[in-house]
């Protein structure tokens, strides 16, 4: 399965982590930390500046995180059973 976070993204669902509120989280010094132990290639920016959520993945032992103009209540919603 397979879910759609924006410009033609598809993550399958069993890679996601965390879906979150962008603004929330961008608040938070712990999470600016976690962010800096990414390595930027791996920060994929595909809202166009309206940063609504961020998808945390696993994929293949690398850990991705996805920059969505979708807000994480509609991403849920969207059969992600958590």
């Amino acid at each position: 399965m397979y879910l759609h976070i924006g410009k033609d993204i598809l993550l399958k669902k069993k890679d996601i982590l965390f879906i979150l509120n962008y603004e929330k989280i961008n608040e938070s010094k712990l999470f600016q930390n976690f962010l800096e132990n990414i390595d930027r290639k791996n920060i994929i920016d595909i809202s166009d500046n309206k940063k609504k959520s961020m998808i945390i993945t696993k994929e293949n032992e690398i850990i991705k995180a996805y920059i969505s103009n979708i807000s994480s209540i509609t991403l849920s919603k969207r059969d992600l059973k958590f």
